[in-house]
């Protein structure tokens, strides 16, 4: 009798030392975005350890993907830049892992997503940034100014050495920028990283770049749908503008993101207007070297993070016709478009997942 005692009392200490809590953390300031991750641990300092952990990598990729900055102690995508048309550089595992993989999307998948964009990308940046000194109101790059820019946008001439881990810009007018790719790719890093160390329930949220993984431990509730109370979910933002104007939620949609990545891509987070009202987004269609005007948004589902954003980016620089026929020949991969005419619509598939619409009516296949 005093055995039994002594080992009920035994677990129940156990279990008062493991029990797990929710917790939650924001950091600021990483790829251009703020990340959050949401998880639960058995005490807070499990959890900081984790987020030690998070910070470490964020940076690092910050550092490794920046097409703006160098940084003393690591080559990076502003050092293969600068070295265009003059020697090959040495990068690390991860840098050129992501360059290696987009040049290799670009050919198999699709060639909207282009690494050696650089050149273009860079005068929308510039003016982008001027516009946010005025209100938010610029003006255009030039025509003229594109077309050069353009003519230095030759993947081909990207040269990946996979003995020595280099890579060699053959056209010295030619640069690197993976803002299309680095941020789905970080996630995935970052959550594969999370669960060698054991973590089973997490959510990560990148700026849109979503990754989840298991399901919530303890159920929510604040969860305005049913199955967010014992799922991890995430919403799809709505414009607020034009056909969205009138949106009551400040989502359009909301997903189940248990074991899933989930990114979006769309125009009303970073772009500029000019005097006429026109808006010019930061996705540059590389068929003609200005903004897509396809569609809203574009959300991927599917399970590598770094698919995802390379997808998502690849779907919104198409039409919406195009977009679903790409969609319906890839496995395990499903969409959603915001249209610019307010209605919502999925690919085939995505009927039979979890999948919640705030404004039903919107919606049409």
């Amino acid at each position: 009798m005093k055995r039994i005692f002594l080992l009920i009392v035994a677990l129940i200490l156990s279990g008062c030392t493991n029990r797990i809590q929710y917790y939650t953390k924001s950091f600021p300031d990483y790829l251009d975005t703020i990340t959050t991750y949401i998880t639960y641990a058995s005490s807070k300092d499990d959890f900081d350890k984790q987020c030690q952990y998070i910070e470490k990598r964020l940076d690092y990729y910050d550092k490794l993907f920046d097409n703006y900055h160098t940084y003393p102690s690591i080559t990076n995508v502003m050092t293969i830049n600068q070295n265009a048309g003059k020697k090959a550089v040495v990068v690390d595992r991860d840098l050129f892992e992501l360059l290696k993989v987009s040049k290799e999307r670009y050919q198999n998948l699709s060639s909207q997503v282009n690494i050696a964009y650089g050149s273009v990308l860079t005068l929308w940046h510039d003016a982008r940034e001027k516009a946010g000194k005025h209100k938010n109101i610029g003006e255009p790059p030039h025509l003229e100014t594109l077309e050069e820019a353009r003519a230095h946008t030759n993947i081909n001439h990207v040269i990946l050495d996979e003995n020595g881990h280099s890579v060699y810009l053959e056209d010295r007018a030619m640069s690197l920028d993976l803002g299309a790719v680095a941020k789905g790719y970080t996630m995935e890093k970052i959550k594969q990283g999370l669960v060698k160390r054991g973590i089973k329930s997490f959510l990560l949220n990148g700026g849109g770049n979503v990754v989840g993984v298991g399901k919530r431990l303890i159920a929510s509730d604040q969860a305005d749908y049913k199955a967010c109370k014992s799922h991890y979910c995430i919403g799809i933002a709505s414009p607020k503008d034009g056909n969205y104007a009138s949106t009551k939620s400040d989502y359009e949609a909301v997903l189940v993101a248990d074991n899933k990545a989930v990114v979006t891509s769309g125009d009303y987070e970073r772009y500029f207007m000019d005097a006429q009202g026109n808006r010019y987004c930061h996705l540059i269609d590389p068929r003609t070297g200005y903004p897509a005007r396809y569609m809203r948004s574009v959300t991927v589902i599917t399970k590598d993070s770094g698919l995802a954003d390379y997808l998502s980016s690849a779907l919104f620089l198409m039409n919406y016709e195009d977009g679903k026929k790409f969609i319906a020949e890839l496995d395990d991969v499903e969409a959603i478009w915001l249209l610019s005419d307010g209605h919502i619509v999925t690919s085939e598939g995505i009927k039979n997942k979890d999948f919640y619409v705030f404004e039903k009516e919107r919606m049409y296949n």
